[in-house]
């Protein structure tokens, strides 16, 4: 069993960035100059074992936006080492286990509430809700199942075969019907005006502080060469859907913001065109960073995308009876 467990504050963000670049749920949705562009602060540790790194855990202190995780992010959560799968399923298991343990143990020391997005790759959560099991007065950890939506992208021509026919056909439609065309030029202001459009379709006003936030994390990922923003544009050159791509480790690719006017093919092909073009970047899957609503989750598995299951952790220290 691992022992001799230490949690040390990480203060250096280029050994952050280095261990996410080698834990198997490493994101860069979990680094410090992405989370602080979504207008949040954020505490960075480091789970050590015999002053050797076994996990990592990012926890948000502040959130301008909102009182937990920031927006348009996933699996800001518990990270473990590599190292830590280098060894015999049963001893796996019980590191996992151990080391999930110690952090809930930890933090509920450190603060009074925190929340985390495990990655869709840690499917044993005994860990965290084996805290407090026995004294549940000291509060027991909330572990909510999510669901985003993931899709191959190699090789490159099933990607189509895996959609329905008539999503397909859709995005022929939109070249032939509405004469869109994709590209890979649009800009922060074209993709926060369809974003904030696609809500107010839906009577849902999106207020002015989140799509600030919205345009700033853009914003930031187009400037450091993490992202792209691709979209389909009209005749007269007016965009009528757009897509925010991220570029994360180890060939992943998300798409955290979408914004779509009213058209009727457009989203179609954006997606289309997107996958294709993140497959022959290099990448060998897209995460479509979320399938829990109704209709959101019934397109993303149209065209061709699996459901995968992922855990949402959140605890909250209870008050104390006078």
């Amino acid at each position: 069993m691992i022992n001799d467990l230490n949690l040390v504050l990480c203060t250096s963000d280029k050994e952050w960035a280095e261990f996410l670049a080698c834990s198997p749920q490493g994101t860069r949705y979990a680094l410090k100059e992405v989370i602080n562009s979504l207008s949040c602060k954020v505490d960075c540790w480091f789970v050590m074992s015999k002053q050797k790194i076994v996990a990592g855990i990012p926890i948000v202190t502040q959130n301008k936006a909102a009182s937990s995780l920031p927006m348009h992010t996933y699996y800001i959560g518990l990270l473990y080492h590599n190292d830590v799968y280098n060894c015999k399923a049963n001893r796996k298991t019980e590191c996992e286990i151990a080391i999930s343990e110690f952090v809930m143990d930890t933090l509920s020391e450190k603060y009074e509430k925190f929340e985390l997005s495990l990655h869709h790759s840690i499917s044993d959560v005994r860990g965290f809700d084996w805290f407090n099991y026995h004294t549940p007065d000291r509060g027991r950890a909330k572990i909510s199942p999510q669901y985003t939506a993931i899709s191959d992208l190699v090789p490159l021509g099933d990607i189509r075969t895996e959609a329905r026919g008539s999503r397909r056909r859709e995005a022929g439609y939109a070249q032939t019907r509405e004469g869109l065309t994709f590209h890979l030029d649009g800009t922060v202001e074209e993709l926060s005006m369809l974003y904030q459009e696609t809500f107010s379709r839906q009577s849902v006003n999106i207020p002015s502080l989140e799509s600030n936030i919205t345009a700033q994390f853009a914003e930031y990922l187009v400037k450091h060469d993490f992202g792209k923003i691709a979209v389909v544009r009209n005749a007269f050159g007016e965009a009528q859907a757009a897509g925010l791509l991220f570029y994360d480790f180890s060939g992943v690719v998300h798409l955290p913001v979408v914004g779509t006017k009213a058209t009727k093919y457009g989203g179609t092909m954006l997606y289309f065109q997107m996958m294709e073009y993140a497959a022959k970047k290099g990448f060998k899957y897209i995460d479509f960073n979320g399938a829990n609503s109704p209709s959101r989750s019934y397109f993303k598995h149209s065209i061709g995308a699996k459901a995968q299951l992922f855990f949402h952790v959140s605890w909250t220290r209870p008050l104390t009876k006078t």
